[in-house]
């Protein structure tokens, strides 16, 4: 059981990967106004999920979990630090490196995410041998 959850969220990953790969592609055809829409479209979309994944997290009765929420609630402050030094007084080369920092940040949570997958799916499989 504890497989099929994991697989559905990293088909889930999987999915929300593809498409955000896709925006990036049409992003460099697009005009200055269809861009500019595109970030107020995107800026409004990572809102919503990170509101929702924060009221999960915070919402947990698992003490784990709550403990995940402080990292989350840390990682939220670093992204809120970059986005205060972000401003519009970088070059195009600045906010290139930063983009793909944050993209190479995001590779390694979820790599993190996929070991913390085995780790359970082991610890399943270990239960259902001990039982």
């Amino acid at each position: 059981m504890a497989h099929e959850i994991l697989s559905v969220k990293l088909c889930e990953l999987d999915d929300r990967i593809s498409r955000l790969q896709g925006r990036i592609h049409l992003s460099e055809s697009s005009d200055f106004d269809a861009l500019d829409d595109e970030l107020r479209k995107m800026e409004k979309e990572c809102s919503e999920s990170r509101q929702a994944l924060s009221d999960k997290l915070h919402h947990s009765k698992s003490d784990a979990v709550m403990s995940l929420a402080g990292s989350y609630d840390a990682v939220e402050d670093a992204i809120k630090q970059l986005k205060r030094c972000d401003g519009k007084d970088r070059s195009a080369d600045e906010k290139i490196l930063l983009a793909e920092y944050s993209l190479d940040f995001a590779l390694l949570a979820a790599e993190t995410a996929l070991y913390k997958a085995l780790e359970a799916i082991k610890a399943f499989k270990d239960e259902q041998r001990s039982a």
